[in-house]
């Protein structure tokens, strides 16, 4: 419960707490292969405001960014990985494994939506920091759906969840993509929104996409379909 309890909703925990007997092994959770939507998010400007603001300051003005995205992933089901630098890693799908293709859909819808909701807060914390003379950023978002192995990884003490496996790697390849392969979308804050063909299958029309064609990506030997995500609505999967 300390791995997870700060990075999910009341609602995962109390799920997580419940079939704790069936996840644990050796007193931490058991290497599982699962079917899982992971969502790769950089954010872009923050290079450039570091080499204008004094450490406390930037320190400040990146950590309003990580505050509030952590309660978009939690408000739909996002299990927060990592954080690297100016970016984070999230999953929709762990720790408790998905018995239908119907849960895995929703796993998806609510990966996609948060990424929406992501871009609007984005444009809520840029606006406020515009005002206060402050830099803005931009963001760019890789979604992927498909197997991946979950488990723990370190000692006891400083212990870490996280998946592995290529459909890891294709949700960070789709976040990273140049900028060449991809246009960005224009506009005073940009925010780029790609998915795989897989994670649109699983959608079911609830969002607006643009079909972009095999990509090229670095590190794969086969190009990923990819889509980029155009709606401005955010929704909510349904149980």
């Amino acid at each position: 419960m300390q791995l997870f309890s700060r990075h999910v909703s009341r609602e995962v925990a109390d799920s997580i707490w419940e079939q704790r007997e069936q996840l644990l092994e050796g007193g931490r959770p058991r290497p599982q292969e699962l079917v899982v939507t992971v969502l790769f998010l950089d954010f872009k400007g923050y290079t450039a405001a570091s080499e204008n603001m004094t450490p406390q300051a930037l320190m400040a003005w990146v950590n309003a960014y990580f505050a509030a995205m952590p309660q978009v992933l939690m408000r739909h089901d996002g299990v927060i990985d990592d954080y690297a630098g100016d970016s984070i890693k999230a999953n929709f799908g762990v720790p408790l494994k998905r018995a239908s293709d119907r849960e895995v859909a929703k796993d998806a819808s609510n990966a996609v939506a948060c990424a929406v909701e992501m871009e609007q807060e984005m444009h809520r914390m840029n606006d406020k920091h515009e005002g206060e003379g402050l830099p803005t950023v931009g963001m760019r978002i890789g979604i992927h759906t498909g197997p991946v192995l979950a488990g723990c990884v370190g000692s006891a003490e400083r212990m870490k969840y996280t998946t592995v496996g290529d459909t890891v790697n294709a949700a960070a390849r789709l976040e990273s993509l140049d900028r060449e392969v991809v246009a960005e979308t224009p506009g005073r804050h940009p925010c780029r929104i790609l998915i795989s063909e897989t994670t649109a299958r699983f959608l079911n029309g609830r969002f607006q996409l643009e079909r972009l064609g095999e990509v090229s990506v670095k590190g794969k030997a086969h190009a990923i379909v990819t889509f980029r995500v155009t709606s401005s609505v955010v929704e909510r999967a349904e149980a």
